[in-house]
């Protein structure tokens, strides 16, 4: 996505970056997530009832780089509490409290790496220590529609690792979706706890609608699949194989 060239003042409004990331290929759905905001909300941006204002540095972002690396500050009351917001379609109740964990108490957000989230996974094949993880999720934009999402979770069971389940979960789910525009793949590099990296899928990746299929199999657990798939290998250790990070690339 090309970038203003420098010094020079970006007059683009929210509509008009939402306009250029749906014409990239990035979705509604899409945009929602990295705005943590409703699909609702974006549709409103796109029909001009709402200025979008509080979203235009992290639309820069994407159109600029194709990832996410600020959060729109959510609203507050008069008490400094975050104001509630529509609650997901069957929940126990209408609204809720949005998750503010990572904004800065300035209203200005943390990172899309850090969003919700505190440590990282230790580097691709480093050898060190992953550390004591919480869940994050990034994606990044790249052309083709190709999709990078990293999600890191701890190791012990929990919250975090569930949350870590889950969006493994919504990534397959919705390339399984894009597959009726083409047959899609995905590929997997998994970080274990002590920063050992390893390559699923690298010879062409799996079906999309394969690596769900399995990762259902397993109780709706893309981690126990992974696990699974790289229990047989010789040189990994059985005390190795808790995975803490997940990068999932789809092409």
């Amino acid at each position: 996505m090309p970038e203003q060239p420098p010094g020079t003042a970006d007059a683009r409004s929210a509509a008009d970056l939402v306009a250029e990331l749906r014409a990239y290929g990035m979705s509604v759905a899409e945009l929602a997530h990295e705005l943590q905001r409703s699909p609702r909300m974006v549709r409103k941006v796109v029909r001009g009832e709402t200025s979008g204002q509080l979203y235009l540095a992290t639309l820069r972002e994407l159109v600029d780089s194709g990832r996410a690396r600020s959060r729109p500050p959510r609203r507050r009351g008069r008490d400094g509490a975050p104001v509630r917001v529509r609650a997901r379609r069957g929940a126990a109740e209408p609204t809720r409290v949005p998750d503010v964990a990572g904004e800065q108490p300035d209203g200005a957000a943390g990172s899309a790496g850090s969003a919700g989230s505190a440590g990282s996974a230790g580097s691709a094949g480093s050898g060190r220590p992953a550390g004591r993880q919480r869940f994050s999720d990034s994606t990044t934009y790249l052309p083709g529609g190709v999709r990078q999402h990293t999600v890191t979770g701890p190791r012990t069971e929990g919250t975090g690792r569930e949350q870590a389940r889950r969006r493994l979960m919504e990534v397959l789910r919705a390339a399984a979706r894009g597959q009726r525009h083409g047959r899609r793949n995905v590929r997997f590099r998994v970080t274990l706890r002590d920063g050992t990296s390893v390559q699923v899928g690298a010879k062409g990746g799996y079906a999309v609608s394969a690596a769900l299929a399995r990762s259902r199999g397993e109780g709706d657990d893309p981690l126990g699949w992974l696990r699974e798939e790289i229990a047989g290998r010789a040189y990994l250790q059985q005390q190795q194989l808790d995975i803490v990070g997940v990068e999932v690339t789809v092409f």
